[in-house]
C-alpha cells in the first residue's frame, strides 16, 4: 500500500504555488555572503585592565584574580575589614574551585587559577 503523491514529483493538484507565480531569479539572490566583522571591543584590551596587564606579562594569573576579586569588592569597601577579606577569600576560592569559573578564566587568560593554600 502506498501513499498517494509521495515519490511522484509533486504535491496534490491545486494545492502549492499560486497560479501565475514563478521561481526566484538569480538576480533576487544575495549577492555576497554572510560575514562576521570582528568589533573593537573583541579585539583589542586596554593595556592598564587587569587582562591587559596580564597579557603584556606584568603580573601572572594569581594576580589578575586578585585583582578581579577587588574590582568585584570595591563597592563593599564601607564593611568591616575582617568581613571583606572574609569576603574576598570566598570569592577566590570560589574562583578557583568552580568550574564554571575556572573555565571562565582559562578562557580570558588561557591558564587556570590555582586553588587558594590553606
Amino acid at each position: 500500500m502506498g501513499i498517494d503523491g509521495i515519490g511522484k514529483g509533486g504535491g496534490a493538484p491545486g494545492v502549492g504555488a499560486p497560479t501565475g507565480a514563478t521561481a526566484p531569479k538569480a538576480a533576487d539572490a544575495v549577492e555576497r555572503p554572510f560575514e562576521v566583522k570582528a568589533t573593537e571591543a573583541t579585539t583589542t584590551v586596554d593595556a592598564t585592565s587587569p587582562l591587559g596587564r596580564l597579557r603584556a606579562g606584568e603580573i601572572g594569573v594569581e594576580q589578575y584574580v586578585d585583582l578581579k576579586v577587588d574590582e568585584a569588592t570595591r563597592g563593599l569597601e564601607g564593611l568591616p575589614k575582617a568581613d571583606l577579606e572574609s569576603i574576598r577569600s570566598m570569592l577566590r576560592a570560589r574562583v578557583a574551585e568552580d568550574p564554571a569559573l575556572v573555565d571562565l578564566v582559562r578562557s580570558a587568560t588561557g591558564k587556570a587559577p590555582q586553588p587558594p593554600e590553606e
